[in-house]
């Protein structure tokens, strides 16, 4: 096990940046450390929640299965981000697979040191409510990809809020393009043939799991609804 410094890890959190020293104990004392390798899965759906649970270092895959069998991805969960608040509020089971993409330390916080913290802070509260309307806003923002956008529209905005976060020209691809396929609930030979059309539009340039794209003129592309039109 990796030492960790919880406490720093803890209060370092959008969560509880402003916890109390007394609280940040209390917590601290509460809280499990859970290391999962690589390609293990942390809990299915339909598993008892016992608790919620902060990224330290990895990238967590939340997904469901399809009827068809295929796996659906709903979200990436990476370093700082933390997931599985709101099954403890609804006192529900898990409702999605959780399963470790690369080598990952969780901390996981049980459901009556979290109700405790709310208790006995507005203002931890209103930073749980704020976790918890971005994960709304990105399922909101999955699903208009979805139902509303075509293949080449979901596979450019992909991209270019990738290169956002990541701060870089160069995209690094945190899922396998199978995986990515499912995020974006595309068929992996659909996902293949419009990254191909780019290329051949000078508009990126694969390299493996890098994608170097050319970021001012993928998204004037973007708002090009008649060159995007063409490829569909």
């Amino acid at each position: 096990m990796h030492k960790v410094n919880v406490d720093g890890l803890l209060s370092s959190q959008a969560l509880f940046r402003h916890i109390s020293p007394s609280q940040l104990e209390q917590l601290r004392q509460d809280v499990v450390r859970v290391e999962v390798e690589k390609g293990k899965v942390l809990f299915r759906k339909g598993e008892v929640a016992e608790g919620a649970y902060v990224v330290v270092f990895g990238l967590v895959k939340l997904s469901v299965f399809s009827m068809e069998g295929t796996d659906k991805v709903l979200e990436l969960i990476r370093p700082g981000q933390s997931f599985g608040e709101a099954m403890i509020f609804l006192d529900e089971p898990y409702p999605f697979c959780a399963e470790a993409l690369e080598h990952c330390l969780l901390l996981r916080i049980p459901p009556h040191a979290l109700l405790r913290l709310l208790d006995q802070s507005p203002r931890i509260a209103r930073q749980m409510m704020n976790s918890l309307s971005h994960h709304l806003m990105g399922f909101i923002r999955n699903v208009e990809r979805c139902s509303v956008q075509n293949a080449t529209q979901r596979v450019v905005e992909y991209l270019l809020q990738a290169s956002d976060q990541q701060r870089s020209n160069e995209v690094k691809l945190d899922l396998k393009k199978s995986l990515l396929a499912s995020f974006l609930n595309l068929a992996p030979a659909t996902l293949s043939r419009v990254l191909h059309q780019l290329t051949d539009l000078h508009l990126i340039k694969v390299s493996g799991s890098l994608i170097q794209i050319q970021s001012d003129a993928l998204k004037t592309y973007r708002h090009g609804s008649a060159a995007t039109a063409m490829l569909n």
